[in-house]
């Protein structure tokens, strides 16, 4: 896991966390170890690793995390081969099982309950609407451009902002940032931008096995309105507090956003407590149940130790 993220979660006392350089001289005299890799970029350095332990003479199991589809053909036949070399694999949704048949699917992955809002403060619509995500083409930023005009035009204000990309994607970086100048908001963005009553738009056009961000919006008291993509669909039971568009189609998210508006302010602000509770319910199942699935494993080895790199 990168630095940046390790320095946000709580790690258990029994995970040692260091680089990929580090994992062998990390685990030292230890002679069970759990290895997990939690990105397809990693698996292969974790199952280098796991060679090299077990070559000392050390009890190894690799795990992998499945959280996101591979961006073409060529690179899911590439995953799907890594990962039969893994011992085990568990996926945030049951899509993702399509890389490996036998991945374990634990509880809905959720938000954490340290983003939720009293569901009481939403006690209106707030006429805003607006969309954070990275500047990479899965995440249809670009398609903001026509959907912010058009709501706009019947008087709702509109935000956006921009993360970091996870590749180098310039010339559409650059583009992207143009075309939404209008309503670009600068610095990092974290859940509490969100106020209950907003509305909240996911233009992905690729991707979502989990989408965090949507789950944060709705956890806020906001509506989240989103493309039909990935986990998005299935998020509420209910399909309260959150309703989806067609792919790509920046006239069918318009009349879904327009459709939200025109609910009456008691049933939007209905669906917006709905799928704060839902969210709520779920909160921590999934990582609780990994946590524990991952200390429980038997390596025949008393204390053993789970290594994320």
């Amino acid at each position: 896991m990168p630095a940046q993220g390790r320095s946000r979660i709580e790690i258990p006392q029994q995970v040692l966390q260091g680089e990929f350089d580090d994992i062998e001289q990390l685990v030292g005299e230890e002679k069970a170890v759990v290895l997990v890799s939690n990105a397809n970029a990693g698996h292969i350095s974790v199952l280098r690793i796991a060679g090299a332990l077990r070559r000392k003479g050390v009890v190894c199991k690799t795990v992998a995390i499945l959280h996101n589809y591979p961006g073409s053909r060529l690179r899911t036949s590439v995953v799907k081969a890594v990962l039969r070399k893994f011992d085990n694999a568990i996926a945030v949704e049951p899509g993702l099982s399509s890389l490996r048949p036998d991945a374990l699917i634990p509880s809905w992955l959720s938000a954490a309950p340290k983003i939720s809002a009293p569901l009481y403060l939403a006690t209106s619509r707030q006429g805003v609407i607006k969309s954070f995500a990275r500047p990479d083409p899965s995440k249809g930023m670009h398609l903001l451009k026509d959907i912010y005009l058009a709501m706009e035009r019947i008087g709702f204000t509109c935000q956006v902002a921009l993360g970091d990309p996870l590749e180098s994607h310039r010339g559409y970086v650059n583009k992207l940032k143009s075309d939404l100048s209008p309503w670009l908001v600068s610095g990092r963005r974290s859940a509490e931008w969100l106020n209950p009553g907003d509305i909240f738009v996911v233009p992905s056009i690729y991707g979502e096995a989990a989408c965090l961000s949507a789950q944060e919006a709705m956890s806020r008291g906001a509506f989240v309105v989103a493309s039909r993509v990935g986990l998005m669909p299935y998020l509420s039971p209910t399909n309260e507090g959150i309703r989806t568009f067609a792919l790509g189609d920046t006239s069918s998210a318009i009349s879904v956003l327009q459709d939200v508006c025109n609910m009456t302010p008691e049933v939007f602000l209905s669906e917006c407590r709905g799928g704060a509770t839902e969210m709520a319910r779920r909160n921590l199942r999934w990582f609780d149940e990994v946590s524990n699935l991952l200390f429980s494993w038997d390596l025949q080895m008393p204390g053993s130790l789970v290594v994320r790199p």
